[in-house]
């Protein structure tokens, strides 16, 4: 098996430096230093923290963007501009629609549906205005705040940065393969939490807080992200009428319109740029979560993840309006363990014992090709579905369906221990497949055993996955955990040394 510790491949635009930078000082570990080999094949597109961390290359926590800006003459709108002037104190008397729904209660999932609808209706109008007038979204006024450290993986234009890359066949009728790029945005209660682990100075940046209760959020924190894909309408039917967004990015090697210019019918599909040249990209929106800090409709976890996915076929007058649920999620359901192959090869069919889940019966059929095992929430942004697979002694060549949107943000924590899917070891390993030897699966834990089950937990976002002395749970947030804290990491090797530079924001 080979032991890799840089990963690449797809989920949530996510970034591991690796349990062997658990800290500035950690010695350097004996592993190859590139791995092509889990391309495509584990939650990771984005590498650039283990990069700059081998390279010794100084990041600053409150860069925009590292690619240059737009020519003029190709784009000349408004750029992104990160916000990061976090709050010292969560609002006050504020009103929850979502809580009116279940009467101050617990979420069911008789009652998901409205409390879906509750959240979307409750970002709606800052939304609308960020997805159809982006030239009077003011980022520095807006009530939406972002990480820092992030800058050498975001776009210029709207801060997006990559998030999942998908080969084709993955879901229905994707002839090509495609890439996500992502974009997550905190609310002014969501925002105290950041401000309490990273302040608001450089200087504080580079000496995080990472304790409780400081990285725990408050009741009421709203969590948004934004999943635009790269094939329009034409290449990927499902996608017909949604709202596109320009990007400034380099050509991802998962983006199947822009590597295909003879077969591609979309505009702008990256053609002209390269991996190592950006160009003007229209993206398209494909899916949006939002997360709720809401304890008493979850007391277990503390959490309501919810997604949004596209129905071009939904009523309505535009891509926003038909934007709707894909499920609900609150618990790990840990009591239901199904071991048949309806619960692991995708697409699964949905278990209706699942008490901590629901998932829209009449949600579009791309949207529910990668839910997770026996149906747990995972929209097709969030990776849970593995092509192929090891589990125990069994090979899954069509791959296996494994931790959902919860399970898999579950595993945040300081130090990182465990991989976001239930992999035996982290970093995780991949081996080849049976009488192949370039075929390779990721190595997963066997379905239902004591180890995948730490997958899917109820667990207060105080409690880290994986127990022991300095352990810090941090309160479901992949964000800080996957790429905040890895840039953080790799910031601080940089400056220690001897020859590094300081970091600026000022382009030379």
């Amino acid at each position: 098996m080979n032991n890799l510790p840089k990963l690449s491949s797809w989920l949530g635009g996510i970034i591991v430096a690796g349990s062997f930078i658990t800290s500035a000082y950690a010695s350097e570990p004996e592993h190859p230093k590139h791995d092509d080999e889990l391309q495509g094949k584990v939650p990771f597109l984005t590498s650039t923290a283990q990069n700059l961390h081998y390279a010794d290359s100084p990041i600053h926590p409150f860069l925009n963007s590292a690619l240059p800006n737009p020519p003029k003459d190709v784009y000349s709108g408004p750029l992104f501009q990160l916000r990061h002037d976090y709050p010292s104190n969560v609002p006050t008397g504020q009103s929850y629609p979502w809580k009116k729904v279940t009467n101050n209660g617990p979420i069911t999932t008789q009652n998901s549906l409205a409390y879906v609808e509750a959240l979307k209706q409750y970002v709606s109008d800052d939304m609308r205005k960020l997805l159809y007038s982006y030239d009077k979204w003011q980022p520095q006024s807006e009530p939406w705040w972002q990480s820092i450290w992030l800058g050498t993986e975001r776009e210029p234009i709207h801060g997006f940065y990559v998030g999942s890359g998908f080969p084709a066949g993955t879901m229905p009728e994707q002839s090509l393969d495609l890439t996500t790029y992502v974009l997550t945005l905190y609310d002014e209660t969501a925002a105290v939490t950041l401000g309490n682990i990273w302040g608001t100075t450089e200087e504080q940046a580079y000496e995080p807080n990472l304790t409780n209760p400081a990285a725990q959020y408050a009741e009421g924190s709203v969590i948004v992200k934004f999943a635009f894909v790269t094939p329009c309408g034409a290449d990927w039917a499902p996608m017909e009428g949604t709202v596109s967004w320009p990007i400034y990015s380099t050509l991802n090697e998962s983006n199947g319109s822009g590597n295909n210019p003879s077969v591609s019918k979309c505009p702008n599909n990256g053609s002209n740029g390269s991996t190592a040249d950006p160009t003007l990209t229209n993206v398209y929106l494909m899916q949006f979560d939002i997360i709720v800090k809401d304890s008493v409709a979850a007391p277990e976890t503390g959490w309501v993840f919810s997604t949004l996915v596209y129905d071009k076929n939904a009523p309505g007058k535009d891509a926003w309006d038909k934007m709707i649920p894909l499920g609900a999620t609150w618990g790990g359901d840990p009591d239901i363990i199904n071991t048949a192959s309806s619960a692991l090869t995708p697409p699964v069919t949905v278990n209706t014992n699942l008490q901590q889940n629901w998932v829209n019966p009449k949600a579009p059929e791309y949207s529910t090709a990668t839910l997770g095992w026996d149906g747990r929430l995972s929209g097709p942004n969030d990776g849970a579905v593995v092509t192929p697979a090891w589990a125990g002694s069994h090979y899954y060549p069509k791959g296996l369906a494994s931790a959902g949107c919860l399970g898999c943000h579950s595993s945040a924590q300081y130090p990182q221990k465990s991989f976001l899917l239930p992999a035996t070891t982290y970093p995780p390993q991949v081996t080849n497949a049976p009488g192949s030897s370039t075929k390779q699966a990721l190595v997963l834990n066997d379905p239902g055993s004591s180890e995948w089950m730490k997958w899917f937990q109820s667990r207060s976002g105080t409690e880290a996955m994986d127990s022991g002395e300095g352990s810090i749970g941090l309160d479901y947030d992949m964000v800080t955990s996957f790429k905040a804290i890895p840039m953080w990491q790799a910031a601080l090797k940089a400056i220690e040394s001897e020859n590094a530079a300081k970091p600026s924001l000022k382009r030379k």
